[in-house]
């Protein structure tokens, strides 16, 4: 008698195992060639199509910009991005540079903020916020309120007008007396720009500069002077009516985070607690 057949079993599919629903899976070359190599007597396992995996959309500036919103809600976009920055004070007696104690150091974001207006007179703003990663104390510099901007090197420095000893010299500009300098030391090789995340081009110092010198001309062009001593009763009275129309709208005017973690000291305050310290360390003088 013939032998009776017996009944090929058909072999299992083989493919790749889906992804879990909160992982975006990707194979390495090896594992595709792998992949592409297997043969079955299956039917073909459909892969291009894997599980509803949610894939985040939302850029690292979108995500940095909801946090400065959360300390300053008038900040409207991010224009530059210096991934590490050291805050410094100049003590004008002894001539040399105070690190900030305890030490304030982040991430540096210039940044555009919405523009202040009283009637007729509109007023674009710009600021540089340093977001401190070594405790609660950020630095939020408003551009209007700076009387000089420079560059040397990595170490961008702000004159900060003091209106309370400030006085005008013989040809019409604010003396030298009023005037305390603020250091920002950029350092390290993680420099970045805007539009990319912490992955865009290096960070170019200068743009501070060209910002600041925006908001000075636009300071001339709308209100005749860019002096803090013509400006400063305009930029607190527009500034205060801006906090106005936030609370109007139902929004915290000082920001869900400062209103957590407490008020945040300005650039005069800042200014007096660093140059009133007893010790500190020098520029570029590192250390926890």
């Amino acid at each position: 008698m013939p032998r009776k057949a017996h009944k090929r079993q058909k072999s299992q599919p083989h493919g790749p195992q889906q992804p879990q629903h909160h992982v975006v899976q990707q194979l390495q070359p090896h594992q595709q060639q792998q992949q592409n190599n297997h043969t079955s007597d299956g039917p073909p396992v459909d892969n291009q199509h894997p599980a509803d995996v949610h894939i985040p959309t939302e850029s690292i500036d979108e995500m940095n910009l909801r946090v400065l919103q959360c300390y300053e809600p008038t900040i409207r976009s991010i224009e530059a991005v210096a991934a590490s920055s050291v805050v410094y004070a100049i003590n004008g007696e002894a001539g040399g540079w105070i690190k900030a104690d305890p030490q304030i150091e982040g991430t540096l974001f210039l940044c555009e903020q919405e523009p202040l207006q009283i009637e007729e007179f509109v007023l674009p703003r710009a600021c540089v916020f340093v977001l401190n990663r070594k405790g609660l104390m950020n630095v939020v510099v408003d551009l209007a309120r700076v009387c000089k901007a420079e560059v040397l090197g990595d170490l961008i420095t702000l004159g900060i007008e003091n209106e309370e000893t400030a006085s005008k010299g013989p040809d019409g500009t604010n003396g030298a007396s009023g005037q305390q300098v603020l250091g920002l030391w950029i350092h390290g090789n993680g420099t970045t720009g805007s539009g990319s995340g912490m992955s865009g081009p290096l960070f170019d110092p200068d743009m501070v500069v060209r910002r600041w010198q925006a908001v000075q001309v636009a300071m001339v062009n709308t209100l005749g002077s860019s002096q803090l001593l013509d400006t400063m009763g305009f930029l607190d009275t527009a500034a205060t009516m801006a906090k106005v129309k936030l609370t109007g709208l139902g929004l915290n005017p000082d920001g869900i985070a400062t209103t957590a973690v407490g008020p945040q000291p300005n650039v005069k305050e800042l200014m007096a607690m660093v140059l009133g310290q007893t010790s500190g360390r020098g520029l570029g003088q590192e250390g926890s």
